[in-house]
């Protein structure tokens, strides 16, 4: 897991990230990790990637070196470029990061997260059958919500957003026999897979990247940009040399918009900081608060008011439930939100790094004091980052797994820097 954060000014971006990463299903934490980049040796671009530290599996740090490498002195007008090129330099090299190789595992690795949510809503509607009637089900239950349960699944499909063309027909011709064999081997119990596996196709022409998906943040300025611009996507995989992503956010710096916040990753402590309250947070407020409303109107006796009543006072509080939130919402917006968006607008550079550090620790000492599924997934050194215009990126903090004065040879080539023998008294110091 991973907590990272981007801040713009008018002056500046602000990148910091931490160094945790999760292997396996919390099976162990390594506080080593590097999220955040450099994109060009001599440009002001800056990259943060999160939720996975591998792409089609090869390590993105191994990617970004060669895309650095390759990218050269070439420079671009605007940073939408970088991002098209870092996608094409992608797509152009599958070969030489062994994506076609890994392909199958990837499509496969899709299906079984979406089958995954099939059998976990399965099991759910037999429990809650079982609770209710209280005996063994008999076949023709079992049937029906087996029923439901592949209705449901191709619904939650069918309501994706779809973000290509370009990729159903390539995987139906390519895995759709796989597909099958994958369905069959984890629901024994459906008869007939094809309409199914049909519709898991269409899923890879939509934005459905639950787990396995790479965050990624470009953060910088293009030639003719003269305020920051950072665009974030999520990127899934390459599938017949076209990479699959969806492009989440696209902020620019203007004279209209002074300040820009992005968390990323795990954002929950650095949204409840900026709103108030987080995502989860509103989210929980929103489905349980209509629920309680309703279970008290319909425990209400039909001697005191009828069904037809009910409804009407149930359809008259979910307004006024909705109002209520829409209020939430706008005194966070007015007393939280905008107080801090109008401090990092006139923010120096060294008070915007602090920012964007600070961000990272308080996630990072909730998930080290906080006993809950996410403990420790945030953490170790704190990589900071600060780009301008006519700095480029400079940075602040930066972990290495060695010592520069130690590998002079690692300076010369990389920088051209003149070698000097480093003594032991130097060495001391």
């Amino acid at each position: 897991m991973s907590a990272g954060i981007v801040i713009m000014n008018k002056n500046a971006i602000a990148m910091a990230a931490d160094s945790a990463v999760t292997v396996g299903d919390h099976v162990a934490i390594h506080n080593s990790a590097n999220k955040l980049f450099a994109l060009s040796v001599f440009e002001p671009v800056g990259v943060i990637i999160y939720a996975n530290a591998q792409f089609m599996q090869i390590p993105m740090e191994i990617i970004i070196k060669q895309y650095k490498s390759e990218l050269g002195r070439r420079s671009f007008s605007f940073l939408e470029e970088y991002v098209d090129n870092f996608i094409t330099f992608l797509e152009t090299h599958s070969e030489l990061f062994h994506f076609s190789k890994n392909e199958e595992a990837y499509v496969l690795d899709v299906c079984a997260n979406l089958l995954k949510g099939l059998a976990n809503d399965y099991k759910f509607k037999m429990k809650r059958l079982l609770e209710n009637v209280g005996r063994p089900l008999q076949d023709n239950e079992i049937e029906q919500i087996q029923t439901e349960a592949i209705a449901g699944t191709m619904q939650y499909i069918d309501g994706q957003n779809k973000i290509s063309d370009i990729f159903s027909d390539y995987i139906k011709s390519n895995y759709f026999d796989r597909i099958i064999e994958l369905i069959r081997t984890n629901f024994d119990w459906l008869q007939e897979p094809k309409n199914l596996a049909e519709k898991i196709c269409e899923l890879f022409d939509t934005d459905f990247m639950r787990n396995g998906y790479m965050g990624v943040a470009v953060a910088g300025y293009g030639k003719k940009e003269v305020f920051p611009h950072m665009v974030h996507l999520k990127f899934s995989g390459i599938l017949n040399g076209k990479l699959r992503y969806k492009k989440l956010e696209d902020a620019v710096i203007s004279e209209e918009n002074q300040a820009s916040i992005t968390p990323l990753a795990q954002t929950d402590v650095m949204e409840t900081f900026i709103s108030g309250f987080n995502d989860d947070f509103m989210h929980a407020l929103i489905d349980s608060i209509p629920k309680a409303v309703e279970q008290r109107i319909n425990s209400i006796a039909e001697s005191s008011i009828n069904t037809e009543k009910k409804e009407e006072i149930k359809a008259a509080f979910n307004g006024f439930i909705n109002e209520v939130i829409g209020d939430i919402t706008n005194y966070s917006r007015q007393n939280y939100v905008r107080p801090i968006v109008l401090s990092v607008a006139a923010l120096p550079i060294e008070e915007l790094a602090l920012f964007a550090e600070s961000m990272i620790n308080i996630t990072s000492v909730r998930r080290r004091v906080a006993i809950d599924g996410n403990i420790g997934t945030v953490g170790g050194p704190i990589d900071v980052a600060i780009i301008t215009r006519g700095d480029g990126l400079i940075w602040l903090k930066r972990k290495h797994y060695f010592e520069a004065k130690k590998n002079p040879q690692f300076m010369f080539s990389r920088y051209g820097q003149p070698i000097r023998e480093v003594n032991n008294d130097e060495e001391n110091k």
